[in-house]
């Protein structure tokens, strides 16, 4: 286990508890200093860092971040954001750091007055299994902070004071410096308070999850991600912004602030909704056609307007890309775009194509309706041309001059998404 050493009261702590623990439980342990230089002198840190790890006989390293300087939580969260990305990205089983209680109270408040609701006002948990990468530990989030300081001077240990915590210009130390202490004066025990809310948000919060899964379970389509719409119109308002929120955050998304999470909610009631609704959320969209809705990456590349195909197994394609496998029976055949020029566009409009030998070439328009194909998807699926006849579409199909006859050579395109 590694943990995250700034140097300060909290942490030189947690690093002295773990490596008083490590003879009789017999784990590993490291400790890494993140330097930011966002404090004058800060720089200089690393070196008292260095001599408790030394003191302690405990692996030490340090690591240089850039902070993003626009980041839209402020400069605080761009720089725990960077501190945390770091940390995560060494290779440990887990990540260790030194959250206690008053940390905790102070993010409950801090995430209450924002309105983040009970997923936010959860706060802090305690431990986080990794999901390939480092897991959290916090070990310390029930312990006050009085608790640490005393530890501390009994064991006569050396802390680093970050004189930007005294700078109350930042929200989270205005909070800590100047409102928690008045609170707690007034109403003795307010942190142990906050904290407590904090975990029957947290539980409050895992139920609404399970609430979540049971209603995605229910709603899926059998052997799609697609979601029955019909069904889940039928739900409460207040469970299917829950079942949207859910979704969101499994797609690793933040959580959408209430105003914007009720005009989702009216858009996906909206009877018009049926006809092709796409709704952008950070890298996702929301998605509803005809009598189905889901999610899907927000592609952001759009598909060229022509590209020469010449055999090869994969081409990129508008943030995906299209793979020809090679087979016997079917898909397009060989023989048929043989010694031809071959290429991939994208829709110009007016295309027709002949699905069947003994049918009508009909327009693509019509023929992605009958197919279900949404209408925000149509412009940029890949066509193949052979020459100047169209001889496959995504979404669609081979035309019936391209079909490949039982037991002759064929190759099947498939154009797929990268996620």
């Amino acid at each position: 286990m590694r943990v995250g050493l700034s140097g300060g009261l909290d942490s030189t702590v947690l690093l002295h508890l773990l490596a008083s623990l490590r003879p009789v439980l017999g784990f590993a342990l490291a400790a890494t200093h993140v330097r930011h230089g966002l404090v004058a002198g800060s720089e200089a840190w690393a070196d008292g860092c260095r001599t408790l790890c030394e003191a302690l006989d405990v692996p030490f390293s340090v690591c240089d971040v850039e902070v993003e300087r626009r980041h839209p939580g402020g400069l605080e969260a761009a720089a725990r954001a960077a501190r945390r990305a770091v940390l995560l990205g060494l290779g440990d089983d887990w990540l260790v750091l030194a959250h206690h209680r008053d940390d905790q109270a102070e993010t409950v408040l801090f995430r209450a007055i924002r309105g983040a609701g009970v997923r936010g006002a959860a706060g802090m948990r305690a431990c986080v299994p990794g999901d390939g990468e480092a897991g959290l530990w916090r070990p310390l989030l029930d312990v006050p902070r009085a608790d640490l300081l005393a530890y501390a001077e009994a064991h006569s240990l050396d802390w680093i004071d970050d004189p930007s915590n005294a700078d109350s210009r930042f929200s989270r130390n205005f909070l800590r410096n100047d409102v928690l202490p008045i609170v707690e004066a007034r109403f003795p025990g307010a942190s142990k308070g906050f904290a407590r809310l904090g975990r029957l948000c947290g539980e409050a919060s895992g139920m609404l999850d399970e609430l979540a899964a049971i209603d995605l379970a229910a709603l899926t389509r059998t052997g799609s991600t697609h979601l029955h719409r019909d069904a889940a119109l039928g739900l409460s308002s207040p469970r299917l912004r829950n079942l949207m929120r859910h979704m969101l955050s499994e797609a690793g998304e933040s959580m959408p602030d209430e105003d914007r999470l009720r005009e989702l909610e009216r858009q996906f009631r909206h009877d018009e909704a049926a006809a092709g609704l796409r709704l952008p959320f950070g890298a996702v969209a929301i998605c509803v056609y005809r009598d189905f809705w889901w999610l899907e990456p927000l592609g952001g590349e759009k598909a060229p307007a022509c590209v020469t195909w010449n055999g090869e197994l994969a081409m990129a394609w508008a943030g995906g890309q299209v793979s020809f496998a090679l087979t016997v029976g079917k898909g397009v055949s060989v023989a048929s775009i043989a010694h031809q020029s071959c290429t991939l566009r994208r829709r110009a409009g007016g295309e027709r194509l002949r699905m069947r030998a003994d049918g009508l070439e009909r327009t693509l328009k019509n023929l992605f309706q009958e197919a279900g194909v949404p209408p925000w998807l149509r412009d940029d699926l890949p066509l193949l041309w052979v020459g100047e006849q169209l001889a496959w579409v995504a979404g669609l199909g081979v035309g019936a001059e391209f079909r490949c006859p039982p037991g002759e050579a064929g190759v099947v395109p498939v154009w797929s998404v990268l996620s």
